[in-house]
């Protein structure tokens, strides 16, 4: 991954991880066969170094990686308009890495909890939750192996209250 030019805005490795593991949805950018870009937005759940996010059995995204496993996902924590100052406040983070389907049983089944622990986490254990899991058989689990990573904002680090 390519050094920031601007140094003063790079994020923290730990505030970096702080916008990968907490923000609400980000892209993931694959390249198609003829070689453009292809970006979709997922919702995903960072554990440990591995970000698990899911899809159908078929379609573009899982025909890209297929192909190309290597990927980017790119997320944005918050950004608000600071009109006055000809500027924005934001923290975001691009990561990169090999993204590969899961296919133990028991693995696919934590991802799928991350991702619901992240997302429903009030939900966990009621029918909602339960009819979700029962779901499981018809997506596709898959897990980035993230090994290059980097935060941006404007003020270097997260703003605390932003």
């Amino acid at each position: 991954m390519r050094e920031l030019r601007r140094t003063d805005r790079k994020l923290s490795e730990e505030d970096a991880l702080t916008v990968l593991r907490e923000s609400e949805y980000g892209f993931l950018c694959t390249v198609n066969e003829d070689g453009t870009p292809y970006a979709v937005p997922i919702c995903a759940a960072l554990v440990g170094r591995t970000l698990y996010f899911h899809c159908a059995r078929a379609g573009q995204k899982l025909e890209n990686l297929a192909a190309r496993p290597r990927a980017c996902y790119s997320c944005v924590l918050y950004a608000e308009n600071q009109p006055r100052e000809f500027t924005y406040v934001y923290a975001s983070c691009v990561a990169e890495g090999k993204v590969r389907t899961v296919t133990d049983e028991a693995e696919r089944q934590a991802g799928m909890r991350a991702i619901c622990e992240k997302y429903s986490s009030a939900w966990i254990g009621s029918p909602e939750h339960e009819r979700a899991m029962r779901g499981m058989p018809a997506v596709v689990m898959l897990a980035m192996e993230v090994d290059a990573f980097q935060g941006k904002g404007n003020r270097g680090r997260l703003m605390e209250g932003r």
